[in-house]
Parts: structure tokens; sequence; C-alpha cells
């Protein structure tokens, strides 16, 4: 039988009202190169992690940029970018978090560009 490669994700975590600071939470999941960066938010949620907070209800395919994350250190649209084997998932830069990958888009910094 043959191991099932797995993809390493670690993600920013905060919650304002309980975590005195963000801080990063490790994920092991199946690495399945056809899967959107999305598509491993919502496993993490599934299988692992239900009180995970990000946007991601992707109908228009990158359309409507709202589920727009930090991976890797680039600003990219997470529904429309396959996963890799090591991510590191933060929120939009520029934004106050309201929770884990959650931003406040109402907030009057300026939104920096999106690669898509």
């Amino acid at each position: 039988m043959e191991m099932q490669e797995m993809s390493k994700i670690k993600v920013l975590r905060f919650n304002p009202g309980q975590d005195s600071s963000p801080f990063f939470q490790e994920y092991l999941i199946p690495y399945e190169k056809e899967s959107t960066i999305l598509d491993s938010l919502y496993y993490i949620y599934r299988h692992f992690d239900g009180s995970l907070a990000f946007r991601g209800s992707c109908f228009a395919g990158g359309w409507c940029s709202v589920c727009t994350l930090k991976v890797n250190g680039k600003v990219i649209l997470p529904c429309r970018n396959f996963m890799e084997k090591e991510m590191v998932i933060e929120p939009l830069p520029g934004y106050p978090v309201l929770r884990d990958l959650i931003v406040d888009y109402g907030a009057k910094e300026k939104r920096q560009g999106v690669e898509k």
C-alpha cells in the first residue's frame, strides 16, 4: 500500500476576544495537487478544526476576491491557486483581523494588489 503525500499547512490564528496575540497552528492534510488552497482550508475545517474562521463561498471563480489571503508571502486568491506541499497562510495584510483569516474590509486602510 502506497503512502499518501501530505501537505504541511501553518495557519495564523487569532481571536481578539480570547487570544493575547496571533499564533501559528500547524495541520497535516492529504496533498491533492488538483485541490485549491481554499479546498485545503475547508478540509481543515471539516476534519480537524471547526473553529477555523475564513471566507470562502466561491461561486464566481475568483471574481469577488472576498477570500483573498497571504500564502507563502504572496497576496493571492486561494480559490484560484492550487495547494502546495508546504504553505503558510495568513490574513490579508493592511486590515484589522476580526478572527483568524477574516479581516475587516470596512477599515479605511488601503487594499493591496492581488495576484490572480
